[in-house]
């Protein structure tokens, strides 16, 4: 089930914010319309508490999804057999179908929970049909989650070494063409173990995408650690990202340099203006002008004596402090905190292989690899 740890950070935050872990565990398996493998699956949600589990060809009765307890949650679409579905076991999280690109072989749906929002899909591209319908229907998934997180889950009948299977069948030039221009990630792990095997051959059909909000918050990918009852594998990967508690408030206003020798004057002068704006300059006595301060405070309302204090501090400031101005920012070099030289390496090597692809205009076979290689090596670096 979705977990959550408790981390300190209040001395580097600046609100003291709490900070939480959340995970959020995934699962995707081809059931093969198996009543056996959804008895099988049903065991593993539960050991592992999976919070949801994207299926294709689940076992099916008069076309419904059937087989799985009634305490999870199963969402399917359309009237014929359904050959898509996500089950949900976690109740904490809020699920709400959308129909509208939802049919037998797509299942798309918004999740809410611990203050994450996101879009979750399973896709089952049949063999013996046009892939480009299923594109259509992926692309129209993408332009209605625009903005927002996304996971699909597609059992694509389709081999590419973009994923990393030995081999790339007819099929997958259009699939993977739109993967690159749609720039999504690929979450698959490179592993020995295909997502798909039988007696007569086996591949690596299965693949896991996300788009780039949701990208390094998902993690774990494996395969084939738990026996599934079907020739496919079950897949595992999680969700993992911060939780932040309280309000994060920024100042759009002025900021001053504040110098540790210009702190008396500072002082200085804010009793002064405090003294003015509360028309207390009467009493030379430090004790007297106390009093007489707190009196006409006291007779303010509270919003009179924030303005006043307001307008106090403030030209305490103009008139002790230096106003801080933003420097200018050359746009020449890295100014976000996170980059690093191995990011710079990486950069230059994915530069390297697009502009080795782009010189590649005769051989299309050849042409093709190095787009395939390309496109890994851009996938890695934007997981990493």
């Amino acid at each position: 089930m979705a977990s959550s740890s408790n981390t300190d950070y209040s001395l580097q935050s600046r609100n003291n914010k709490s900070r939480q872990k959340t995970n959020i565990k995934f699962l995707q398996l081809n059931l093969q319309n198996s009543r056996a493998a959804i008895s099988n699956l049903t065991q593993i949600i539960l050991q592992y508490n999976i919070d949801i589990a994207f299926v294709q060809e689940p076992y099916t009765i008069h076309n419904n999804v059937a087989g799985f307890p009634k305490s999870f949650r199963i969402f399917a679409h359309g009237s014929n057999r359904k050959r898509s579905a996500i089950i949900v076991n976690n109740n904490e999280v809020d699920v709400i179908a959308n129909t509208k690109v939802s049919n037998e072989d797509v299942m798309l749906t918004e999740f809410r929970y611990e203050g994450l929002t996101f879009f979750g899909a399973s896709l089952y591209l049949p063999i013996d049909c046009d892939i480009e319908r299923d594109l259509q229907t992926t692309e129209d998934i993408l332009q209605l989650t625009k903005g927002e997180g996304l996971i699909l889950a597609i059992d694509s009948n389709a081999r590419s070494k973009l994923w990393f299977d030995t081999c790339t069948n007819t099929r997958v030039r259009a699939l993977e063409e739109f993967i690159i221009t749609r720039d999504l990630l690929i979450i698959n792990e490179e592993t020995d173990i295909p997502t798909f095997e039988t007696n007569r051959g086996r591949g690596w059909i299965d693949i896991t995408l996300s788009n780039n909000i949701l990208a390094q918050k998902t993690r774990g990918w494996t395969c084939g650690e738990e026996e599934s009852c079907a020739d496919h594998k079950i897949i595992f990967f999680e969700i993992e990202y911060t939780k932040v508690r309280g309000i994060a408030t920024y100042h759009p206003g002025k900021r001053y340099h504040t110098k540790a020798d210009k702190w008396g004057t500072f002082v200085n002068k804010l009793e002064e203006n405090l003294l003015g704006n509360f028309n207390s300059w009467n009493n030379t006595n430090d004790l007297m002008s106390d009093n007489a301060l707190s009196q006409k405070v006291r007779l303010c309302t509270d919003t009179v004596v924030i303005h006043k204090f307001n307008l106090a501090i403030t030209a305490a400031c103009e008139a002790t402090f230096q106003v801080s101005r933003p420097g200018k920012r050359t746009t020449k070099e890295r100014s976000v905190p996170w980059w690093t030289s191995d990011l710079t390496i990486l950069h230059k090597k994915v530069l390297a292989l697009r502009h080795r692809y782009q010189r590649t205009k005769i051989d299309a076979n050849r042409r093709h690899d190095r787009r395939v290689l390309y496109s890994i090596r851009l996938n890695f670096a934007k997981r990493n």
